[in-house]
């Protein structure tokens, strides 16, 4: 039987939806692990961890990444021998049924992640979903990290997430080395992950409409653009093989 885990990364969150996050995820795994990236209400995080058994957490001084902060769960778990890792952002909410849905496909070979549908939302509104209606399982070569249940054999064999790309496109690359390696990701379309829609601002058009687009600070917008020439620069023959 695999053993499953769940890793948490937590960088400055919202308690109200951590603990969404927390309660979503715990019902579902036997462990937890949980990486924070030097929050200044790290006090308030494990406060809200004092009575949550089988829980193991590191906190660190100062923020790695999220990159660091993933290597740093799978090394975690790899230590204590589980197989497959579910990774969760600290504002994401597991579907009730999720990991079961997903664990079902665990015993297929060469697959690197399992992935679930996911909705993002924004304030409960549903913006966009990854889904193709049609299938109840497809291939797909790249999924955000939230969610995704991960093999870790093959995140050991990878050598881990990059990371020099700190923040950004960190799920891109892993999931293209992963298709590198000979590893494919499916996503399971009845498996349900809730992510909020990031940083959204409505932009007012003519006529009184609007549209909800995505807003990044200045830090975010520097690793965005440096990051996706790195990623392009690095797999430059994937991407030219791909487009023939």
């Amino acid at each position: 039987m695999d053993k499953v885990c769940a890793g948490i990364v937590t960088y400055n969150p919202d308690l109200e939806q951590f603990s969404q996050c927390l309660n979503s995820i715990i019902k579902q795994v036997n462990k937890i692990y949980l990486f924070d990236n030097g929050s200044n209400n790290v006090d308030f995080i494990c406060n809200l961890l004092r009575n949550i058994e089988d829980i193991t957490v590191f906190c660190n001084k100062e923020n790695v990444g999220i990159a660091r902060a993933l290597n740093e769960l799978c090394k975690m778990a790899y230590k204590d021998g589980y197989t497959w890792i579910v990774t969760m952002d600290q504002d994401s909410i597991c579907a009730d049924n999720m990991l079961s849905i997903l664990r079902k496909y665990t015993r297929k070979k060469n697959l690197g992640i399992i992935a679930p549908r996911i909705e993002f939302r924004d304030n409960g509104k549903l913006i966009h979903e990854t889904r193709n209606k049609a299938k109840e399982v497809e291939e797909i070569r790249a999924c955000i990290t939230s969610g995704s249940l991960t093999r870790i054999d093959a995140w050991k064999k990878l050598g881990g997430f990059d990371e020099w790309m700190f923040i950004d496109h960190v799920d891109n690359e892993f999931c293209t080395h992963l298709y590198v390696e000979g590893y494919s990701i499916i996503r399971v379309n009845s498996a349900v992950l809730y992510q909020r829609a990031g940083e959204m601002k409505y932009l007012s058009l003519p006529r009184g409409k609007k549209i909800l687009l995505p807003y990044y600070s200045e830090i975010r917008n520097y690793y965005i653009c440096r990051n996706t020439m790195y990623y392009l620069r690095k797999y430059k023959n994937i991407l030219i093989i791909d487009m023939r």
